[in-house]
């Protein structure tokens, strides 16, 4: 990163006072905007992609008090994740109505303290048809919680959520009243499937994606607009999947991919206009298709479990006309690590890091590393079970379907483990199960379990901005220059072997460019940083500027 102060001293001869030197400095401030933090405003955050830029600690400090942040236990039953916006967390879970009826609720919560805000129903009254989400169940003492599967969107104050029978709903976010409503079924004549739908609301600014599944006109794939829930658009005869759509820029075209019963398919997102389709290369999917198709770049990865496999295409737009090749496919006999039921993978620097698994290995089901321009499998390692996964600035963090937080490096060459915490503790007596991801914003993590839900400060420590102190002569050619905090703390001498200091005679190159010191920097008893530079013979003037690269 750059720091705040750049200074320019003159020198008209090979030999000049050190007085008259330093009358001729003159200084020159550089703006500086800190980095704000990024909310998580959706399933698979900000970008639909299961990506995070915001920094996080790779050594957390597990024993401290302040660690776990708060821990909410009214959040019970379901798969949702959590999404983060706006100083307050939403999710979805399931509680019994008071006449045994399963009531499906939005769920607000202070995401500073996790107190309770708010919880709305999403379902309409009465509760006709009941909610059956059939499945689930997994092995003791993990069997329990089966609820609602799909994680609420949020903007603007606003938070849309998607039931597990299909009804849209838009809500305050401040205080969870209902702005707008679609029951999907009775008003567009949507239809449900296996196990309940479990695809989140997909929003993009002004647009929330939905698949309709068996719609009258055979127009399923659908855009309602945000701000008062009218139908902008819906094309395509194709039905649902549980796999949640994405949003991509793929050659400079904004668009919407739905992974469907028998491909993917990618729209227009104004329009609806259908840009391409790719069959898949297994047989088409009935039900259990939960994880959403990643993009990277203009590859696409879908996977899918029970007999499937996983395949990469290959997407090109050549003269207003789109085509897609497929680049390779493993079918379900390539093994394991290519099927998976509904955690979504993540891709970062040309790798795919997935769960995968299916009934046969919950709780072992393996991390996987996996080429994504060739498939190749890099490595894999067993026992993270069915939970799910994002990346976070440039490392992985995976929620384990044990309860586990697990901060994982990726790279291709070997599984790295960083650091991990028991979040969550599951007993035959406290039964419980992670199966879904966790989401990330402002440093903090936030996860859910079948019996409750958790916040962990994994914050990076903040630090003080650095500056540059007035240069001063030594002589008539050197030069001390002194870098300091901001607010004058003392610079930590494990900070030191990070700093840089620059320096040019033009200012018509970026910064980012300038050639830096050698010189050693020194650090002094008061905690500033010294470094000694010379002035060649005959230079009319020198830059310098501080740097502190992440």
């Amino acid at each position: 990163m750059l720091c705040f102060a750049c200074f320019m001293a003159r020198s008209h001869a090979s030999k000049v006072s050190v007085a008259r030197a330093g009358a001729a400095l003159a200084l020159v401030l550089l703006s500086h905007e800190a980095a704000l933090a990024t909310d998580w405003p959706q399933y698979r955050g900000p970008a639909s992609d299961g990506s995070s830029a915001d920094a996080i600690a790779t050594k957390w400090a597990t024993n401290s008090p302040t660690f776990v942040v708060w821990r909410n236990t009214s959040l019970t039953n379901g798969f949702s994740s959590f999404t983060v916006s706006q100083g307050r967390a939403f999710a979805m879970f399931s509680k019994d109505d008071g006449s045994g009826n399963r009531l499906e609720c939005c769920a607000a919560v202070d995401a500073a303290t996790g107190a309770n805000l708010w919880a709305t129903p999403v379902d309409d009254a009465p509760w006709d048809p009941t909610v059956t989400y059939n499945g689930g169940d997994g092995s003791a003492p993990y069997n329990t919680g089966d609820g609602p599967r799909t994680t609420p969107s949020a903007n603007a104050g606003r938070v849309f959520a998607l039931s597990g029978l299909m009804h849209l709903v838009c809500m305050n976010a401040t205080n969870g009243s209902v702005i707008w409503s679609n029951n999907l079924p009775s008003d567009y004549g949507a239809s449900g499937i296996t196990y309940e739908n479990a695809a989140s609301p997909c929003l993009d600014n002004d647009l929330v994606f939905v698949n309709l599944n068996s719609s009258p006109n055979n127009r399923n794939l659908a855009a309602f607009r945000a701000a008062d829930g009218t139908l902008a658009w819906s094309s395509q005869n194709e039905n649902v999947t549980h796999a949640t759509p994405v949003v991509a820029t793929i050659q400079g075209v904004r668009q919407v991919i739905f992974a469907t019963q028998t491909g993917v398919v990618s729209l227009d997102r104004t329009t609806g206009a259908r840009l391409w389709k790719f069959t898949y290369p297994f047989s088409p999917i009935g039900t259990s298709m939960g994880a959403s198709p990643l993009v990277y770049s203009n590859l696409v990865y879908c996977t899918a479990a029970y007999g499937r496999g996983a395949f990469v295409l290959r997407t090109a737009l050549t003269g207003g006309t789109w085509t897609t090749t497929q680049l390779w496919y493993k079918p379900n006999s390539a093994g394991l690590p290519y099927r998976s039921i509904w955690m979504s993978p993540v891709c970062y620097q040309g790798y795919v890091y997935s769960l995968a698994g299916e009934n046969s290995t919950f709780l072992t089901a393996p991390l996987n590393c996996i080429e994504i321009a060739t498939g190749n499998l890099m490595w894999t390692t067993n026992n993270f079970g069915m939970g799910g996964l994002i990346l976070v600035n440039t490392n992985l963090l995976v929620l384990t379907e044990k309860g586990q937080v697990v901060l994982v490096q990726p790279t291709p060459s070997a599984y790295h483990e960083l650091t991990r915490y028991q979040a969550f503790q599951f007993s035959n007596g406290a039964p419980g199960k992670c199966w879904n991801s966790p989401a990330f914003s402002d440093g903090r993590i936030y996860a859910r379990s079948t019996e409750s839900g958790i916040s962990l400060d994994v914050s990076v420590p903040t630090r003080p901005a650095l500056k540059l102190l007035t240069p001063q002569f030594l002589n008539s050619t050197q030069l001390q220059l002194t870098v300091s905090t901001v607010n004058g703390a003392p610079i930590d001498s494990t900070r030191l072997s990070s700093i840089e200091v620059r320096a040019t005679n033009t200012l018509g190159a970026s910064p980012t460019l300038w050639p830096k010191l050698t010189n050693r920097l020194v650090l002094s008893t008061n905690g500033l940083a010294l470094l000694t530079n010379t002035i060649p013979a005959g230079q009319s003037n020198q830059l310098f500027i501080t740097v502190e690269p992440p």
